[in-house]
């Protein structure tokens, strides 16, 4: 029951902004279930392909998905998803599972604590990055979507955090689309990210079906509940609880 219901949360969270499934189903999955570090990633990572599916189609039915903007950063996530998994492989064959499972568990604290550093000041408006993309057709552009997808991607794969934590922190910062259009778009490279990482995390056994329906269950409805509420319910409300969100897990991992 209480994964299901987590999973249902997550699954509001993600419809609603793009994040919320890695950055807080996989740390509360690793402090509250017994499976191992590397079965959770690789769970939760199918589960939130599936769950993003569903919130590209809700999205797309409310004409909030940028095609020319999701290329470029699904053009760079092929490589960045692969180069995460082949170094998942080498730790592996380097290190004892429980070796395995503090390395991914310090990771990923790390990433939600710097997170939630920035998360303030990116969605607050008070930080810019140079260069604001205003034309998603161009070469200069679209390399720098390519090299942001690669970088999301690879975080991705090692942690199943990244897909809309970090790239919505992105493009807010230098996209000027309505949020609702942001969300749609990061759930579109998310889809396929976690569709590529889960694929390759499935075929290395990082996987547990009793997990993933459980997830499921309470995710699919979560994710069409948060993908309607999108043009209801103002962003700037949840940056902060964002914020706290990612400093409390990031810190209670960090801390062990």
């Amino acid at each position: 029951m209480f994964i299901t219901l987590v999973g249902f949360i997550t699954g509001i969270l993600i419809g609603l902004t793009g994040t919320g499934g890695g950055v807080l189903l996989t740390p509360l999955l690793m402090l509250f279930t017994p499976f191992p570090a590397v079965v959770i990633i690789g769970t939760d990572i199918v589960n939130g392909a599936v769950t993003k599916l569903l919130g590209v189609l809700e999205h797309r039915k409310l004409g909030q998905v940028e095609w020319r903007l999701a290329k470029y950063l699904i053009a760079g996530t092929v490589p960045g998803t692969i180069a995460g998994i082949v170094l998942i492989g080498a730790l592996k064959a380097h290190l004892a599972p429980h070796e395995l499972d503090h390395f991914l568990k310090t990771f990923l604290g790390a990433t939600l604590f710097g997170v939630s550093l920035f998360l303030p000041f990116a969605r607050g408006g008070r930080l810019r990055l140079p260069g604001q993309i205003t034309e998603s057709g161009s070469k200069g552009e679209g390399a720098k979507l390519a090299a942001v997808g690669a970088t999301v991607g690879f975080l991705v794969a090692i942690t199943s955090v990244g897909s809309g934590s970090l790239l919505m922190i992105f493009l807010l910062l230098v996209v000027p689309l309505p949020f609702g259009k942001l969300v749609g778009t990061d759930l579109l490279f998310g889809l396929v990210t976690m569709a590529l990482a889960g694929s390759l995390h499935l075929a290395m056994g990082h996987f547990s079906l009793p997990l993933f329906l459980k997830l499921a269950l309470g995710a699919l409805p979560g994710v069409v509940i948060g993908s309607r509420l999108t043009r209801w319910i103002p962003e700037r409300y949840f940056s902060w609880l964002f914020t706290i969100l990612y400093f409390s897990l990031g810190a209670r991992l960090l801390a062990g």
